[in-house]
C-alpha cells in the first residue's frame, strides 16, 4: 500500500480541485492497490496517461516497470511482434529472439493507450492474454506466464465501436472492470486558474524567464474559450505565450494566441485597444470597424456597436465607397 505521503506526492501532479476531478482521483486511489483492469475514457488531450501513471505509482507495482504502448502508433504488421515478442526465424527479418512489451512489463503495469485502434485479430490475442495470464511469442508454441496489471485507454465510445463490429464485446468487458472517465476541460472550467498558474510556472522555469502572472482580463478570455483540444491545447497555448512574452511582463489579453479571439466581444475589445494604441480618429475608427466586422454582424449590430443609426452607417458606407455585404 502507498503511504499518505506517496499519495499526496503522486496526486499533486494532477492539477485540479473541482468536484469532477476529485471524484476521478477518489476512484484512482481506491483501485490502485489491486490488480483489476482499468479502462480510462475521455477526449483526446484530457491527460489519460497521467491518470494511468498515478494508478501505477500508487500500486504495489510502483517499483516495477510501467510500459506505455500507443496502439495507434505501431503499424499493424508489427503490432503482434511488438506486443508479444517473437522467436528467431519467426518471419523474414527476425534474426534473433526478442521479448515483447508484455514481457517487459512483467511484475508491473502495461498501459495500452488508444486500445480501440487494435485490429480485430489482435483483440482476440489480447483477450486470451488477459484471460489466461500468458502469451506466446510469434512463431513459438511455448506459453510465457505473466504477472502484469493492464490499464487501457481510448478516446472513442467503445459501446458504439462494439455495435459497429470494430471492437470485440468480450474484450470490452474484460478491459472495463473499473471505468475511469476523464471529463473534458470545458466541463471543469473551475480548474482553469490552477492549470494556467501551473503551466506558467512550468514554462517560465523551463525557459528561464520571469513572468509577472496573468491579468484578470486574459484569464477571462481563457475561461470563455471551450478548449476542444483540452489540457494539451491549453498547455500549448501557455507555452507559446510564455515563449513570446517579454521578460518580467504580466500576461495580458493581447499576449494570448489569436485563436482565443473566436468569441466576438474579445475580438472587438482587442480592436478597440489597437485603435487606442494607433490613436485613430473617430472617422478612421468607424471605417476600420466596419471593414473588420461586417462579415460577422448585421448592419443593425454594427450600428449598435458604433453608437450610430443604421441610416448614418449607410451614409458612411456611401461616403467611403464600402458596399454593403450580402448576408
Amino acid at each position: 500500500m502507498a503511504t499518505a505521503s506517496q499519495h499526496h506526492d503522486v496526486l499533486e501532479n494532477i492539477v485540479g480541485r473541482g468536484p469532477q476531478i476529485q471524484k476521478v482521483l477518489s476512484i484512482v486511489t481506491k483501485v490502485a492497490p489491486y490488480k483489476s483492469t482499468v479502462l480510462i475514457t475521455g477526449e483526446s488531450g484530457t491527460g489519460k496517461e497521467l491518470f494511468a501513471r498515478a494508478i501505477h505509482q500508487l500500486s504495489p507495482r510502483r517499483d516495477k516497470p510501467l510500459i506505455v504502448v500507443n496502439c495507434g502508433a505501431i503499424p499493424d504488421n508489427l503490432l503482434e511482434s511488438e506486443l508479444f515478442g517473437h522467436i528467431k526465424g519467426a518471419f523474414t527479418g527476425a534474426h534473433q529472439t526478442r521479448e515483447g512489451l508484455f514481457e517487459k512489463a512483467q511484475g508491473g503495469t502495461l498501459f495500452l493507450d488508444e486500445v480501440s485502434e487494435l485490429p480485430i485479430d489482435l483483440q482476440v490475442k489480447l483477450l486470451r492474454a488477459i484471460q489466461e495470464e500468458e502469451i506466446m511469442r510469434v512463431g513459438d508454441r511455448k506459453p510465457i506466464k505473466l504477472d502484469i496489471r493492464i490499464v487501457a485507454a481510448t478516446n472513442r465510445n467503445l459501446d458504439e465501436e462494439v455495435q459497429e463490429g470494430r471492437f470485440r464485446e468480450d474484450l470490452h468487458y474484460r478491459l472495463n472492470v473499473v471505468s475511469l472517465h476523464i471529463p473534458p476541460l470545458a466541463e471543469r472550467k473551475e480548474d482553469l486558474p490552477l492549470l494556467v498558474k501551473h503551466f506558467i510556472e512550468r514554462f517560465s522555469e523551463k525557459l528561464g524567464k520571469r513572468v509577472g502572472g496573468i491579468a484578470d482580463e486574459a484569464l477571462g478570455m481563457i475561461k470563455n474559450y471551450d478548449w476542444p483540444g483540452n489540457i494539451r491545447e491549453l498547455e500549448n497555448a501557455i507555452e507559446q505565450t510564455v515563449v513570446l512574452l517579454d521578460e518580467g511582463k504580466q500576461i495580458e489579453s493581447v499576449d494570448l494566441p489569436i485563436f482565443l479571439e473566436r468569441r466576438g466581444y474579445e475580438r472587438r475589445n482587442r480592436f478597440r485597444q489597437e485603435a487606442l494604441d494607433k490613436k485613430l480618429s473617430i472617422n478612421d475608427y468607424t471605417k476600420e470597424f466596419i471593414l473588420r466586422f461586417e462579415n460577422e454582424h448585421t448592419e443593425k449590430e454594427i450600428a449598435g456597436f458604433l453608437g450610430i443609426t443604421t441610416k448614418t452607417l449607410w451614409e458612411k458606407r456611401k461616403q467611403w465607397k464600402i458596399p454593403r455585404k450580402r448576408r
